[in-house]
């Protein structure tokens, strides 16, 4: 197996855009980062193969590499970053994928995806488990599943803290999965607990989940973390993993652990489908007419919107001079109803 990582040359927190970096501007120890770092990937490297991009000056957050794409049998979708902080690194992501000889397909559009902090794929079969609601949008899960010829289920993320999926959801082997819970809406929940038999999944505590414990890198039976209580590593133990603990508390001060400084360069194969994936997005274009900010019109539609666990663009808003004179609004919806 392959990863891809990216060094901590120009690691730091130099802005604040997860509630994990605040009050940590300017406060890495970057010797220590260094030094988890430099550990974590030297256990790594004895069951993978490690591959570098070069940092870049003015981009700390670059060391993420698991944001930079999502990647499968020689093929990566590259990331639109949501945070105007992090657009920097697309280009250099992109040009280390051509670089490489992947065959790079960039989405449609402007809408924010984040790679694979976003999308994870169950190892083993033709499913992916996509997250929405943070950074990447809902919308960009079509065109996922097209690309890549797979099934994908969306899940909405409701807890700024954990604005990537990869931060609280980890699927494994034998279609099981570690995740968080509160991390998500109500009817997200219920499409993990349809989709997967309660001895198949596993709700981290608290504690785990506040320590990146889901924000794992696989290799094999090996599971590198951040932390784990012993309940969770018996856990995990009773269905034949090694847990094995590094530390990355600088990284945690930005919002990222050791899945998030790792990108999957190789997944496990799976049969594709003889036919195309079924999809339960849908899409729709909406018009409004009327008094829509001063009647509390546009808020209550949107807000219908959000409920039906859709997501939404306004793509124009004419308002209106006067009072007595109607507002005009044009946006597009999207939406994914829940699995029965």
């Amino acid at each position: 197996m392959r990863i891809l990582v990216c060094p901590p040359e120009y690691f730091d927190v130099d802005y604040v855009i997860n509630p994990w970096m605040e009050g940590q501007v300017g406060g890495i120890d970057k010797v220590l980062a260094h030094s988890q770092w430099e550990s974590l990937f030297d256990d790594v490297s004895a069951t993978a193969n490690i591959e570098s991009v070069a940092p870049r000056e003015g981009s700390p957050d670059m060391c993420f590499t698991a944001n930079a794409g999502l990647v499968e049998s020689g093929r990566v979708v590259p990331a639109q970053f949501r945070m105007p902080e992090r657009s920097a690194e697309e280009g250099p992501f992109a040009s280390w994928f051509e670089d490489a000889g992947f065959e790079v397909a960039p989405l449609s559009g402007t809408d924010p995806y984040e790679g694979e902090g976003d999308a994870l794929f169950q190892p083993g079969e033709p499913l992916l488990w996509a997250g929405y609601g943070v950074r990447t949008a809902l919308e960009n899960h079509l065109g996922l599943a097209i690309f890549f010829d797979v099934e994908v289920v969306s899940l909405r993320l409701v807890d700024q803290r954990f604005y990537h999926l990869d931060t609280c959801f980890a699927p494994l082997p034998d279609g099981r999965l570690l995740y968080y819970p509160a991390a998500f809406d109500e009817r997200s929940r219920a499409e993990i607990e349809s989709r997967v038999s309660a001895e198949r999944r596993l709700a981290v505590s608290n504690f785990d989940a506040m320590h990146f414990a889901c924000n794992m890198l696989r290799i094999g039976d090996r599971l590198f973390m951040n932390a784990a209580t012993d309940a969770l590593r018996d856990a995990l133990a009773a269905w034949d993993f090694e847990t094995r603990l590094h530390p990355v508390g600088e990284f945690l001060k930005a919002g990222g652990g050791v899945k998030c400084l790792s990108l999957l360069l190789d997944q496990p194969g799976f049969d594709r489908p003889t036919a195309t994936p079924p999809t339960s997005i849908r899409t729709a274009r909406v018009q409004l007419r009327g008094h829509l900010l001063d009647a509390g019109l546009l808020r209550r539609v949107l807000d219908i919107v959000t409920q039906a666990n859709g997501s939404f663009r306004v793509d124009s808003l004419d308002l209106a001079e006067r009072k007595d004179q109607e507002s005009r609004d044009c946006y597009r919806s999207w939406r994914r109803p829940i699995r029965t």
